[in-house]
């Protein structure tokens, strides 16, 4: 039977998406694209926004023209949860089933000739005290792969909806991310990214006293990996102590993806955020310090409930202040069972947009000055993809780099000069 996947939202989803995938071809079944015709299809799913719902429900109805069974996973099916009014669905799973689809299809398959309902597998995700995946992907279809260490979050943040689809903090074995990097980089691999929903408060619920910093310094010494880049990290784990050792630890990527949100303190405040702006311009200037060629990109919250034209312009400031390499822009979006959904002075959706706009012209302008900076200068580039005679990658620092070459470098990390800039990228050429 083929069966065919639909991914939305951050890098954990698609890390899943993976390990669905890996225990579907286990069994003997043929992966698909989404598009093609196939006996099942699973559409993983985000409800970070009302964009990403929407965004399943189209995908949802797409594959229901396509025939087959259809399957929702994820966010979106914790926040629905027994809503008999879903259409265009099958089966519907929460986040802890994932790793037991295979077996939950098979049930349903049995059961087809029956008349049945929509079948509904969704544990209550704030109950799961422990991480409990059952193993862990052995190959790499990328040069460059999540390893997921970590899930749920414990912050409750006024406007998101995480805690409530993802429940708390549950930190994955530092043996068993070990093995799966090991098995990753002995299949080709060569920049693992560490991923989960709050990847800084990995270790606080477990027994033995260990952090993400303990994580990535245990990775390092994994031998044939030659990157690891980290996920969205909260700022609060980014401490004077964390940083000196995180500047000795020589694979990891000189790039911080740090969960902002706003870059005004009184935003910040009603966001239930624990850090100040003052805390952003102190770490990144450390950061700085310490660390070669770094950089920063974010996530920023425009339209926030009660944010007016001077906060909003606190944050503008804070993003110049800082030269965020790269920023990510989301226009507030209310969400159910969160604080922010029931503040008074919700902004209005023109006005929201408009702000968007101008962050977005804002880090176009950044980006292009970050990448000014490293024009003429010759970077090790490890190359992801080979397409019609060119080579694509990433530097450490995150740029994305062009050059003319050939399939067979593939997968290796070359010295590369950097000379031109083309749209979102640097052209170069190899020297090596």
């Amino acid at each position: 039977m083929k069966v065919a996947f639909y991914t939305l939202g951050c890098k954990v989803n698609q890390y899943e998406t993976d390990f669905m995938q890996k225990k579907f071809a286990d069994e003997g079944f043929s992966i698909v694209d989404f598009n093609e015709k196939s006996d099942i299809y699973v559409v993983n799913s985000c409800s970070v926004t009302n964009l990403s719902t929407r965004k399943t429900r189209q995908a949802l109805s797409k594959a229901k023209r396509h025939g087959g069974i259809v399957i929702l996973a994820g966010c979106y099916a914790q926040e629905i949860n027994d809503d008999r009014k879903l259409e265009n669905v099958d089966i519907v799973i929460g986040n802890e089933e994932k790793q037991d689809i295979v077996n939950i299809v098979k049930d349903y398959l049995l059961k087809q000739n029956k008349k049945q309902n929509v079948l509904y597998k969704i544990s209550d995700i704030g109950k799961i005290k422990k991480y409990t995946q059952k193993g862990g992907l052995e190959k790499g279809i990328n040069i460059r792969e999540s390893v997921k260490i970590e899930d749920g979050c414990n912050n409750f943040c006024s406007y998101c909806i995480i805690p409530y689809v993802r429940g708390r903090v549950r930190s994955r074995k530092l043996d068993d991310i070990i093995s799966e990097v090991k098995s990753l980089v002995k299949s080709g691999v060569g920049e693992v990214v560490l991923v989960g929903i709050e990847i800084a408060s990995y270790g606080k619920d477990l027994d033995t006293d260990i952090s993400l910093i303990d994580v990535i310094e245990k990775i390092n010494k994994v031998e044939g990996l030659k990157r690891i880049r980290l996920g969205s990290i909260e700022p609060r784990v980014l401490t004077d102590e964390a940083i000196t050792r995180l500047s000795k630890i020589d694979k990891l990527c000189p790039h911080f993806h740090i969960s902002v949100q706003s870059l005004d303190n009184n935003v910040l405040k009603r966001m239930n955020r624990k850090y100040t702006r003052e805390d952003i311009f102190n770490i990144t200037d450390k950061l700085r310090k310490n660390i070669k060629d770094v950089a920063f990109t974010c996530d920023i919250i425009v339209g926030f409930p009660g944010e007016t034209d001077e906060e909003f312009e606190n944050t503008i400031e804070g993003i110049k202040r800082v030269g965020f390499y790269e920023v990510h822009t989301f226009k507030y979006s209310k969400r159910k069972w969160t604080k922010a959904a029931k503040m008074e002075n919700q902004i209005d959706g023109n006005i929201a947009n408009m702000r968007s706009e101008k962050v977005i012209t804002l880090a176009n302008i950044l980006k292009n000055d970050y990448m000014k900076k490293y024009l003429g200068k010759k970077m090790d580039v490890l190359f992801e993809v080979y397409e019609d005679g060119f080579l694509y990658g990433y530097t450490s620092n995150y740029i994305k780099v062009k050059v003319r070459g050939d399939k067979s470098k593939w997968g290796c990390q070359l010295k590369t000069e950097l000379d031109l800039i083309k749209d979102d990228m640097i052209l170069g050429n190899i020297l090596q």
